[in-house]
């Protein structure tokens, strides 16, 4: 984030001003990302909150305060970087086989006309996209920086088996930065698929250039080799996904899926799902016996 020299203090009164902002911005966008809460506040024009390191760190100080006094509800935040990687585990059989009734998914996309995905390099904002793209069914990959080679084998060999299977092309629905190094991993990451024989169509959804001249920015920074050729071609500017509001980046989401979707298919696919689920379910029962465990 870029600083700023020169810049006041804030008073008192813009100081709780932007605190109960931010405490107002979760509670109507619940769950966001601190960096989320700082971009918003950045674009209202009703506090004082600048695009500053400085004023980030302040205001994760003050929603930690916010937080441990019961002022804004935990579930309210999260960060996807700091999950722990738990171990499942089932009380029992019958607990288990709970679980498996819940786990049936039918495969749809042999009635669709592509196969659809969603790439994004902001691994805190996947709770959004898991929310938003479960319902289609379509995988989310998430990134941190450049892809490893082994990631794209492991999708170019999903695009092959579509292709070939059931001679369905590829979509990925590509979100990540405005900047030298997000609009270099978009290119790098064509590139190599073609590398290993794959032409996924790879439009990237966001963050567009038209999306950089309205939201707040940063500078790019000196020390990136990609910056001279960028700054030329878009000017100094460097944009983060995370400054999207997240209802703009829901919708964005659902209208590139849908638009790409045949829903009635997928409708007829869910639908024939929830009948064999039904069917599933009686003969678990049946298995399992009145008290819901095997034997």
């Amino acid at each position: 984030m870029a600083g700023v020299k020169g810049m006041k203090r804030r008073t008192d009164a813009e100081i709780e001003a932007v605190r109960g902002a931010a405490r107002e911005e979760l509670r109507a966008g619940h769950p966001m990302t601190l960096r989320q809460v700082h971009y918003r506040l950045v674009s209202r024009d009703d506090v004082v909150h600048p695009n500053t390191q400085s004023a980030y760190d302040t205001l994760s100080r003050w929603l930690r305060d916010d937080r441990l006094r019961g002022a804004v509800e935990w579930e309210w935040m999260e960060d996807r970087l700091r999950e722990p990687h738990d171990i499942p585990m089932w009380a029992g059989l019958g607990d288990y086989f709970e679980e498996v009734r819940r786990a049936y998914r039918r495969q749809v996309w042999h009635s669709q006309p592509c196969y659809l995905e969603t790439w994004c390099e902001k691994d805190a904002l996947s709770g959004i996209f898991a929310d938003e793209v479960d319902r289609y069914r379509v995988t989310l990959n998430i990134g941190r920086g450049y892809d490893g080679w082994s990631s794209i084998k492991e999708a170019a060999e999903r695009y092959r088996y579509w292709q070939e299977e059931f001679g369905l092309k590829t979509t990925v629905l590509y979100f990540g930065d405005f900047d030298p190094s997000g609009e270099d991993m978009h290119r790098s990451l064509q590139e190599r698929f073609a590398a290993l024989g794959v032409y996924p169509d790879m439009p990237k959804v966001a963050l567009t250039h038209d999306d950089a001249g309205r939201l707040p920015f940063n500078f790019t920074k000196v020390t990136d080799s990609r910056a001279p050729a960028f700054i030329e071609r878009y000017g100094d500017v460097a944009v983060e996904l995370d400054a999207l509001p997240a209802e703009e980046l829901r919708g964005r989401i659902r209208s590139q899926v849908e638009g790409r979707m045949d829903l009635g298919a997928l409708e007829r696919e869910l639908a024939a799902e929830d009948a064999e689920t039904v069917r599933f379910n009686e003969a678990l029962d049946t298995v399992l016996g009145e008290d819901g465990e095997d034997g």
